[in-house]
């Protein structure tokens, strides 16, 4: 009788999917670009994508509350992202753009408008379920867009460290804001960010929280490889 060989495929590599959520000023999008490129993973900078739908209606003078307006504009919108983080709107090039003053201003209160987040929600999701491996960052990411998430982290830091991180940004851009102009600014935001209906800012209970405030930040990307790296061989 002839013997039957069976050759077993070889279990495809499972690349890890990490979650980074956090308030604004706590470091989220620097320490996801570092962590992102020293782990090889593709990464998802999911504010840059409410800051583009923030700037195109605001070009369009489109009244927030006008919600017929809002979803018309979202219907014809168009947001991509490559492999360097620059982001395109409609084709256009607006990476410079959606860091700009007023799009500061208005991001959280277009974040919080339901219909405006759900959208964003469902295409984020979409990227993370075409994605073998992604660093995630944004504010309900464990909590809406991949609880699946292998890695959960929330980072933090205290509203004076995160208004000072804040403002060496924004004097960067050329935007001289005080320092208590930036501390209202951030308070503002942590209102609306942890009150909106939809996917508010959310710390999931098996999220493993940083405090950066007096860490370095090589000393916060080591400490998130290294915990990724102790669990995925």
């Amino acid at each position: 009788m002839e013997e039957r060989i069976r050759h077993k495929m070889p279990k495809e590599k499972k690349y890890a999917k990490i979650a980074i959520d956090g308030p604004a000023g706590a470091g989220k999008s620097t320490v996801t670009r570092e962590v992102s490129r020293r782990l090889e993973l593709k990464y998802l900078d999911t504010g840059a994508m409410y800051r583009a739908i923030t700037l195109k209606l605001i070009e369009k003078g489109i009244d927030l509350n006008d919600l017929a307006r809002v979803k018309e504009v979202l219907d014809k919108t168009e947001i991509k992202l490559n492999d360097r983080q620059e982001v395109f709107l409609d084709g256009k090039d607006v990476t410079g753009a959606i860091r700009e003053a007023e799009v500061n201003r208005l991001v959280s209160p277009v974040s919080a408008i339901s219909l405006v987040r759900r959208r964003l929600v469902d295409m984020q999701k979409a990227i993370a379920s075409e994605s073998n491996g992604i660093v995630m960052e944004g504010r309900d990411i464990a909590s809406r867009v991949m609880p699946d998430a292998d890695f959960k982290f929330y980072l933090d830091a205290s509203i004076e460290e995160r208004a000072r991180r804040r403002r060496i940004e924004q004097l960067g851009k050329g935007n001289d804001m005080t320092e208590d102009e930036v501390i209202a600014e951030i308070k503002n935001r942590d209102i609306i960010d942890s009150g909106r209906e939809d996917s508010p800012l959310t710390r999931v209970d098996d999220a493993i929280v940083i405090d950066t405030t007096d860490m370095a930040f090589e000393a916060v990307v080591d400490k998130l490889v290294n915990i990724v790296k102790s669990k995925v061989s």
